[in-house]
């Protein structure tokens, strides 16, 4: 059977992160059907092919484009595909193969980004009711929905009404990419800051970051050294949080980094007193596995994907209540044993979650569909 995947999201973060995944562990898995690769221009040269079972095309379309919609089906159907899967909720409308969709989220029905959009109000209010019709066409008539957790899960089957029965949960991991070797390139600058406890994502409101900026007030009461260390995309979230951290007189207590490389994240993690996250809503919630899985513990938002997918390898707070944040944390960080024993539980936990695991499971979705 030929399969088609989706995979102009290559460079992306989170959804780039589960196609490259994917495009690595597929081979190994799934050694009889046929895949065609669909990239942007910019990605098709550096992508090298894993076997004679295995093509790649181009298809220079942005998502959330009216070329998406129209251009990308006749791409598609070119190829006489069996099946296609779109690793992204954006599917074409008019797209009338048989095809699967991951589904990472829902977090934009609960908050939206209108605010860092470079689009006129008019025109970003019309995307959103298009962003709805997409989401909703696109569950309605995949044949196979996948998504990340069980809570996301329900929260489809909630939101759009979706049939249980098409609807296969494949977690992701928290293996870092370049693996778990550390860059010394960067161990001077790690010494300045130490100690520090460490946020790894965007800044986007549902991320709730601002909490923990506020809880970092409350522990230098009790702790004057520990500092909160941010990694992530200089964007205008970022931006926009700089500003609050300077309105707070917190410039050095808490430190925005931008974005690293994935040997570079394993040594800040492997250096911090802890990870930690207060975000409101998440389909997964990999940077905490990606912590635990080189030995440094979680601290998260008493959230229910975090429970499902941390169980008793983190530990929880009230996320809308920063006096909770910063007791937790202190709490951890001044108690050598207890933290000691999150960390073991961390290790264990991170195991259960592996990329070739996902790569598995969604070629039985493939399966199942065709």
């Amino acid at each position: 059977m030929r399969i088609g995947i989706d995979a102009r999201l290559w460079k992306e973060t989170g959804v780039g992160r589960y196609i490259r995944s994917l495009f690595q562990y597929l081979p190994e898995v799934d050694k009889e059907n046929e895949y065609i690769w669909f990239f942007r221009k910019k990605d098709f040269d550096k992508i090298e092919i894993p076997n004679s079972k295995w093509q790649k095309r181009v298809a220079d379309i942005r998502w959330h484009t009216f070329s998406e919609q129209i251009i990308l089906p006749k791409i598609l159907l070119s190829e006489n595909l069996d099946l296609v899967h779109f690793p992204y909720f954006s599917v074409p409308i008019f797209y009338p193969g048989k095809f699967v969709v991951t589904i990472h989220d829902l977090i934009f029905d609960h908050y939206k980004t209108g605010k860092a959009s470079t689009l006129p109000s008019w025109f970003y209010f019309i995307k959103t009711i298009g962003y709805g019709f997409v989401l909703s066409s696109s569950v309605k008539k995949a044949s196979a929905i996948i998504t990340v957790s069980n809570d996301a899960k329900n929260e489809i089957i909630d939101h759009y009404n979706a049939d249980s029965k098409k609807i296969f949960v494949t977690y992701e991991s928290g293996n870092l990419e370049e693996g778990n070797k550390s860059d010394r390139s960067i161990n001077d600058s790690i010494k300045k800051l130490k100690p520090y406890i460490l946020y790894v994502g965007n800044a986007h409101p549902h991320k709730n970051v601002e909490s923990l900026i506020l809880a970092m007030k409350k522990i230098n009461e009790k702790n004057k050294e520990l500092k909160l260390v941010l990694i992530g995309s200089d964007d205008f979230f970022y931006q926009k949080l700089k500003r609050f951290i300077k309105k707070e007189g917190l410039d050095k207590k808490v430190v925005v980094t931008g974005d690293l490389k994935n040997s570079g994240l394993a040594t800040y993690y492997k250096n911090a007193e802890s990870f930690v996250t207060a975000s409101k809503i998440e389909g997964f919630g990999i940077p905490a596995l990606e912590a635990m899985s080189v030995g440094c513990p979680a601290i998260v938002s008493d959230i229910p994907v975090f429970h499902e997918i941390y169980g008793e390898a983190a530990i929880y707070f009230n996320q809308n209540d920063s006096k909770d944040i910063s007791n937790k944390i202190f709490d951890l960080i001044s108690d050598k044993s207890k933290k000691e024993e999150l960390i073991k539980k961390g290790y264990r936990r991170a195991k259960m979650y592996d990329w070739k695991k996902t790569a598995k499971e969604t070629a039985s979705v493939y399966n199942r569909v065709l």
